[in-house]
């Protein structure tokens, strides 16, 4: 480690006039940025925190990327990978002694090919999520990762992202076929590939190395995607139920009687229900009185209602059934895009009340509603003024305990509310303290002390092989 510091204040004080020089020469004007104003965008993520960019890199090509790493590693340079900056843990934001260089991926559009026999998409890095839904969707397939923002390809695949229907289909894991990076160490080479192949079983796969290692291992620079059939018809509800041990059950029922139909089952708090409802004024209140507790399910299938198939009969039969046996107190069954709208205006309404502050925690989902009841417990203790507004994936256990705190909250109070939750999410109830948005800056000492020691050492051995001098990123795993 003494090496890496060493090596990093010898590159902060290194002067890099040449590398701008070869980097304007091979990539032009528009592919390095050093202007104040131009930089800008690039510096912040989209919620938390602000650094200074040394300079943005933006290459255009696998090729590109490859010399620009290569460059980058052989000036002693310190830089971070950047998709769409939709991440929420400072992960792809430069730090803020502006000796770090940015270098985006956002120019890096050169291959979206579909495949509609294989049923998958080779995606360079710098798509978007929409992009490659639009290319899809000519062929009747879509790339089921269902997210509030518009992430990059590469950006998805370096945080596994997960998303609303997990349930059922699983995050970017499970639907990435291959992964095609480039590495630091050593500098440029080129590694993984665009196969799609379901079945390749030869051992080591780059696929897994770069799928959720945050960036930390190489530079994603192609994907090749797993595709599904899109839905022709879905039916959605808003049920209201007693509480979180009460819909835990009902996902049990909804699962036993609906099965592969399900496609999503989301929780949300009277309190982030409410917050929803006041930021959407052209919404109605989907319920008389705000319940203690909401479930937004949905069911889908790729069969046409045309072929006899009519899941919204079929829904509401099954909610009959369960007011008749008290499970739920009361449902709306409307259009998906509207009750999807209250769900997904969570989040920005919960912002609008105050200062927020974010937990993304996960716990099995057998022991959902203990570990919530447990949150708002610890929560109560440290910070008694916070308004709860927690919404989450219940099909599969990933919690947004999301609070609102007053002015003046001490910071340090928020701190040790922090490390009290995580401590109990991992230690009590062996879940993670990070579901879904990764390890970054603002995750890497929790990563420290959760993450047991046979792990970090297995991951700080690949991490030193592939990053010798902690150049890339400004994550850790060891």
């Amino acid at each position: 480690m003494s090496s890496e510091i060493h090596r990093s204040s010898v590159a902060a004080q290194a002067p890099d006039h040449g590398l701008i020089g070869r980097l304007v020469g091979r990539l032009g004007v528009q592919g390095l940025l050093t202007d104040a104003s131009d930089k800008a965008p690039f510096e912040a993520s989209a919620r938390h925190g602000r650094g200074v960019a040394r300079a943005v890199v933006r290459p255009a090509s696998t090729e590109e990327l490859a010399w620009v790493v290569q460059e980058l590693v052989g000036a002693d340079a310190s830089f971070v990978v950047q998709g769409a900056a939709t991440g929420l843990v400072g992960a792809a934001t430069p730090s803020d002694r502006g000796t770090q260089w940015v270098v985006s991926t956002q120019r890096l559009r050169n291959r979206l090919e579909i495949d509609p026999v294989n049923r998958s998409a080779i995606v360079a890095a710098g798509y978007r999520l929409s992009d490659v839904n639009r290319a899809a969707a000519e062929h009747g397939l879509t790339f089921p990762i269902d997210l509030g923002a518009d992430p990059s390809i590469g950006g998805m695949v370096a945080t596994n992202t997960g998303g609303s229907r997990l349930i059922r289909y699983g995050g970017v894991r499970e639907n990435v076929l291959a992964v095609a990076g480039v590495l630091a160490n050593p500098p440029g080479a080129r590694v993984g590939s665009t196969h799609g192949l379901r079945k390749n079983n030869i051992g080591l796969d780059w696929t897994q190395l770069m799928t959720g290692t945050f960036g930390a291992f190489g530079v994603v620079t192609h994907a090749t995607l797993k595709l599904h059939p899109v839905q022709r018809q879905t039916a959605t509800a808003l049920a209201a139920v007693e509480s979180a041990e009460m819909a835990m059950e009902l996902l049990c029922s909804f699962e036993g009687a609906l099965g592969e139909f399900v496609s999503a089952f989301e929780g949300m708090s009277g309190n982030a229900l409410n917050a929803a409802v006041k930021h959407l004024p052209s919404v109605a209140p989907p319920f008389q009185n705000a319940p203690p507790y909401a479930v937004l399910l949905e069911v889908s299938s790729a069969v046409s209602k045309a072929a006899g198939l009519d899941l919204e009969s079929i829904l509401l039969g099954w909610l009959e059934a369960q007011v008749e046996r008290a499970m739920i107190l009361d449902a709306v069954v409307d259009k998906p895009e509207r009750l999807w709208r209250i769900r997904h205006a969570i989040s920005e309404s919960v912002q609008a009340l105050g200062k927020l502050v974010a937990f993304d925690v996960a716990v099995s989902r057998s022991r959902f509603a203990a570990f919530r009841a447990r949150a708002i417990e610890l929560i109560a203790a440290e910070v008694a003024s916070a308004l709860v507004c927690d919404f989450g994936h219940l099909g599969d256990g990933g919690m947004h305990l999301n609070i609102v705190v007053p002015p003046g909250t001490r910071v340090d109070a928020i701190a040790e509310l922090r490390a009290k939750l995580y401590q109990a999410v991992v230690e009590e109830f062996d879940g993670s303290f990070s579901a879904e948005h990764g390890i970054g800056p603002y995750n890497q000492a929790f990563y420290r002390r959760f993450t047991d020691q046979p792990t970090r050492a297995l991951a700080g051995a690949l991490h030193v092989q592939l990053d010798p001098y902690g150049q890339l990123g400004n994550v850790r795993l060891d």
